[in-house]
């Protein structure tokens, strides 16, 4: 189901856009076990808290631990806290990105309660939960910081959990994960530019939970039209998207710019695109612009039709 301009929190869009690029930020590719805080740039009203891990390999062979996403929490109470997955940045998370094997979904605790047809690709579930046998997987570590908050003097009050791409797919798993292991918590989750995270099963279920009736509360994906990550894995394999989705439309400005795959994935056109839309009555923008890498790219007003059809 596509939103309407009215439908989106412009302000939470913007903020959550922005903790996406801090997670790219705090990974090092010379030091990718430990985050590089100093170049994380934290949201104005937040102060960087913490980090995690997670475990990528291919083939499952040459496993590797690379920070994975960072914590923000609200300068003042009650306590906001952001959780930002980073998103592709290294050639095993690309190969996650365009896997199609299925693997099946077990939450923190209350394994038994997920119906054995909901179905996930297998390389966002394995850097989610696997761990190399000498680090944690990234599951334990996220559900261990959420206790060690709730138990501390500055406890959640409200979660918001984001990321862009790769890191997209993984907080939707962690999403679920919550609802099903600390329903206690009010979270909410914006994403940009997810690829296709489980099967019809999984959409189902997911969509089943008491957050996603909300639409205060519910899973937000935004999308870029001309985006490719959005359309893997593929449909025929029997995978589809969470039903809300947010509509930009942006592309290379060449003539093959609308089949370019890095520029039309860019975090930052994201970021740049939601600004510009969010500030026109139309709710979407128009115009050229910088793509933050010296690329000059096209957003013209989004067309439903056009869609993967590139792909």
């Amino acid at each position: 189901m596509l939103l309407s301009f009215a439908e989106i929190d412009h302000e939470l869009a913007i903020l959550l856009v922005n903790a996406s690029i801090q997670a790219y930020n705090a990974f090092d590719k010379e030091q990718p076990t430990e985050c590089n805080s100093e170049q994380v740039k934290t949201p104005d009203g937040y102060d960087f808290v913490e980090y995690w891990t997670g475990v990528d390999a291919i083939l499952n062979e040459d496993k590797t631990v690379e920070c994975y996403g960072v914590v923000f929490r609200s300068s003042q109470s009650p306590y906001t806290y952001i959780f930002a997955f980073r998103g592709t940045d290294s050639t095993e998370d690309l190969l996650d990105d365009f896997g199609f094997n299925y693997a099946t979904f077990s939450p923190c605790i209350n394994q038994d309660v997920v119906p054995n047809d909901v179905k996930v690709e297998s390389g966002f579930y394995c850097i989610y939960s696997d761990s190399d046998g000498n680090t944690e997987s990234m599951q334990k570590q996220l559900f261990a910081l959420i206790d060690k908050y709730q138990a501390s003097e500055q406890p959640i009050n409200q979660l918001y959990v984001t990321g862009h791409s790769l890191g997209a797919a993984i907080s939707t798993l962690f999403s679920l994960d919550i609802a099903l292991s600390r329903p206690d918590i009010n979270s909410t989750t914006y994403n940009y530019a997810s690829p296709r995270v489980g099967n019809q099963a999984f959409v189902d279920f997911y969509e089943q939970q008491k957050l996603q009736q909300n639409p205060e509360t519910r899973t937000i994906r935004i999308q870029n039209v001309y985006d490719k990550v959005p359309c893997v894995p593929l449909k025929d394999q029997g995978y589809q998207h969470l039903s809300y989705a947010y509509l930009v439309s942006f592309y290379r400005d060449n003539l093959t710019g609308k089949f370019d795959i890095v520029d039309n994935h860019s975090v930052h056109s994201y970021q740049t695109v939601l600004k510009c839309a969010f500030k026109n009555e139309s709710g979407y923008f128009e115009g050229i612009f910088d793509n933050n890498q010296g690329e000059k790219m096209q957003s013209v007003q989004p067309d439903q039709s056009k869609v993967c059809t590139y792909w």
